[in-house]
């Protein structure tokens, strides 16, 4: 019975899920990760071939860059890049991307920091799940052009959470 409560085992849809989302909120955290991921590497996809070449990943969350690590080898995608907790330390990558797909932003985000960025899709739940990728910020972004150095981002993108 308390593993109900400790790990996910019950489907997403049941009774058992609903009251281990009441128990433990970290749950709903992780539903939805393998859509989200599939999202991602469409949207990638939807690039031109030399686009692709310079694409990452910026996550807003450790919780987002997990789930691109852990499911986005499946389409190939590259490893995300996060300002937040230790993936900060992992940086932006040599050479640093032209072209980011952005997901845990807000549109706003990408337009203060970035000379053009598009809507390129929207994240929700299948499962009717709210967490905080479809309530909190489910928009999924194309930007292109940082308005400054990478080096002068990086140093403020970081933090704790």
């Amino acid at each position: 019975l308390a593993a109900a409560y400790l790990v996910p085992l019950a489907p997403v849809d049941s009774a058992w899920a609903r009251q281990a989302f009441k128990v433990n909120g970290d749950f709903r955290e992780e539903i939805g990760w393998p859509e989200l991921v599939q999202q991602v590497a469409e949207i990638r996809d939807s690039l031109g071939r030399g686009e692709r070449s310079r694409v990452a990943i910026l996550a807003g969350n450790y919780g987002e860059a997990g789930a691109i690590n852990l499911y986005g080898q499946d389409y190939g995608l590259p490893k995300a890049i996060c300002g937040t907790n230790s993936f900060w330390a992992r940086g932006y990558g040599d050479p640093p991307p032209e072209t980011l797909i952005v997901v845990g932003f807000s549109q706003e985000f990408g337009h203060r920091y970035f000379e053009s960025c598009e809507l390129a899709g929207r994240i929700t739940s299948k499962y009717g799940v709210a967490n905080e990728e479809t309530t909190d910020h489910p928009d999924i972004l194309i930007c292109r052009h940082l308005r400054e150095s990478w080096p002068e981002f990086w140093k403020k993108f970081r933090r704790y959470g």
